[in-house]
């Protein structure tokens, strides 16, 4: 089972500086005009099976523009064994201190 969460709740995880992966779903040129601070883009027409395996055991917060893909992508993760977290609404309506803006 994955987590989904709101973006208040995103801000209070990011606060408690735990270790965790964050994986911003969009494509490149989205993720360079805004992302929230030490996520990696990979995008969701290019994520291939395998390539967060090195995580294993970390919680990994995924989102994308609207939810939906990540969602798909938490749930995948989580039948593998995966910490997986959805941010159930998308990025656009996160307005935190974690934004990095180009």
């Amino acid at each position: 089972m994955f987590t989904v969460i709101s973006v208040q709740q995103l801000e209070r995880l990011l606060d408690q500086k735990r270790p965790l992966i964050l994986v911003d779903l969009r494509p490149a040129q989205d993720y360079q005009e805004a992302h929230l601070e030490n996520a990696i883009n990979l995008p969701y027409d290019q994520l291939e099976e395998g390539i967060l395996d090195a995580y294993w055991g970390m919680p990994i917060v995924f989102y994308c523009e609207h939810g939906g893909k990540s969602m798909q992508v938490a749930r995948n993760y989580a039948r593998r064994g995966f910490n997986a977290i959805s941010l159930g609404c998308g990025i656009p309506y996160y307005r935190g201190k974690y934004m990095v803006s180009s």
